[in-house]
């Protein structure tokens, strides 16, 4: 035995130093996939926050150039406007384009000096060209056009599908002259361009227009804003990220101290394996010795009963008396023989239950009629102490999908636990319908259960500390009947004033369909 204990302690510090070597390896293992994660976040907390920032800006300076624009097309229309009203209220129309092409430079000079607009060009187009104007002194005007149609043109060829088969940008210009439009293109130094034909307002007609370059002057400090939060929270996330890693680190360590700390104290309270083995097959052979001593008691005391009467009714027979009382004695023999059918049946489901073999054979049962046949069977053998028995069910109640059989076990077993444990009282069995389940009650008014065994009652073999009868199978196999047609059973109970106990079945499925 000595050496079964010294061997059983190796296993055990083996076993120990085994799982504090895996805990050592998990922590190692988790510190370097947080690292690596923390690098693999970083990473792609840096792209996404870049995708973001340009995302950002694009649509930033999407509404900032449609804003440039739509100003650019409202002081092109108002230009082309008061250019018109001008003509008609002097009554000057002239007939040659040169001179109209003329008077409406004059005229955007004084106009385009007053509506000033940064590094802005005007521009009259014709079929064969378009000209410049400058609106900034000291600018080339002619150069700020042809760089931005050079820019348009580049748009116009990689975009087909809005632009057409158009090879240059003025080919695009052309076919949309008459119209009030424009464009904007973001690259390079950015372009926009407007234009607006005078026979929207006048009888001759003339397209012009203003170019404008370096476009995203106004979008640059929107880009420096967007890089500079950015890097911000690529900065806040990777403090925080770290913080919250050095944190799981630590806690990790944390674990493994307790874990230590609490393994030495087990090791020196807890019991030897072996030694808690032996104690573990004691106490199961007690248990086992206390059933097999109850169950022969049980069983003893109706054989002893039956034995009796059937000594009695042969005298009584060989004597030539009454035969009243001989039938009086046979159906006690018959009672005491049922009594000890049910404790076999009993001591049969619950190795059923244990070996798995207990199998249910459902069919659609009438509640009240089941309650009456196990009434009827069983209550004149089992009631010893002077109860009634009270019956509550509606005819009309819905039908149940249930094994008869077990069904009528679990009514036998909890009304002979309510009149075992009641003296000259009442047993009241009552159903009713309540969502899509059967509920039903069993109550008595005798002694209660206590405090301390009522988590209990539902265990195999388990009797109550005031219980001198019984194997402790009854309410371990109903709870497991229950249970295995979709129900629920559960205890109610004050000391003195009586027990009830509860469960549910679910309604038949037909009649579930009905309602």
């Amino acid at each position: 035995m000595e050496k079964d204990i010294s061997k059983s302690r190796l296993l055990r510090r083996k076993l120990l130093t085994a799982l504090i070597t895996c805990l050592l390896t998990v922590i190692i293992m988790c510190t370097a996939i947080f690292n690596i994660t923390y690098n693999q976040t970083a990473k792609t907390v840096i792209h996404h926050s870049n995708e973001l920032a340009e995302d950002t800006v694009s649509i930033i300076s999407d509404s900032v150039y449609q804003h440039d624009l739509s100003a650019m097309q409202n002081v092109l229309r108002n230009f082309c406007n008061e250019t018109s009203l001008e003509m008609r209220a002097y009554g000057y129309f002239p007939s040659q384009e040169n001179e109209f092409i003329s008077y409406v430079n004059q005229k955007a000079a004084s106009y385009f000096n007053y509506h000033f607009f940064e590094s802005c060009v005007f521009f009259v187009m014709t079929d064969d060209e378009i000209s410049g104007f400058v609106i900034e002194n000291g600018n080339d005007g002619e150069s700020y056009i042809s760089e931005a149609l050079t820019a348009f043109d580049k748009k116009a060829a990689s975009d087909t599908d809005f632009y057409g088969d158009a090879s240059v940008y003025l080919s695009y210009m052309n076919e949309y002259r008459k119209n009030a439009t424009g464009d904007f293109m973001k690259d390079g130094s950015g372009y926009m361009i407007a234009w607006d034909n005078m026979i929207n307002f006048t009888d001759t007609e003339l397209c012009v227009g203003i170019v404008k370059c370096q476009a995203n002057s106004a979008v640059d400090p929107i880009k420096t804003l967007a890089s500079e939060e950015a890097s911000s929270l690529i900065d806040n996330m990777d403090i925080l990220f770290k913080k919250y890693i050095y944190i799981m680190v630590a806690s990790l360590f944390s674990i493994f101290i307790v874990f230590i700390i609490v393994s030495a104290i087990l090791s020196k309270k807890l019991a030897d394996p072996v030694v808690s083995e032996h104690d573990m097959l004691v106490k199961v052979n007690e248990m086992k010795t206390a059933f097999l001593s109850d169950a022969s008691h049980e069983l003893k005391t109706p054989l002893a009963a039956m034995s009796g009467y059937a000594q009695n009714a042969e005298i009584e027979l060989s004597s030539g008396c009454d035969t009243k009382s001989v039938q009086e004695k046979l159906k006690r023999i018959s009672s005491e023989a049922n009594r000890m059918a049910l404790m076999v049946t009993q001591i049969l489901d619950a190795t059923r239950i244990e070996e798995g073999r207990m199998v249910l054979e459902l069919s659609s049962c009438d509640l009240d009629k089941l309650v009456r046949e196990t009434v009827e069977t069983y209550f004149a053998v089992l009631n010893k102490n002077n109860n009634r028995l009270a019956l509550r069910i509606p005819l009309e109640l819905p039908n149940v999908e249930a094994d008869a059989s077990r069904l009528k076990r679990v009514f036998v077993n909890l009304i002979s636990n309510a009149l075992k444990h009641t003296h000259n009282g009442t047993i009241l069995v009552k159903a009713g319908e309540e969502e899509g389940f059967i509920k039903v009650t069993v109550k008595d008014t005798g002694c209660g259960i206590s405090p301390e065994d009522m988590p209990h009652i539902w265990e195999r073999y388990y009797k109550g500390r005031h219980s001198e009868t019984g194997t402790g199978l009854g309410l371990f196999i109903c709870k497991f009947i229950i249970e295995s047609h979709g129900g629920k059973i559960w205890a109610e109970s004050e000391v003195g004033k009586g027990t009830e106990f509860i469960f549910t079945l679910p309604l038949k499925k037909d009649n579930k369909n009905e309602l």
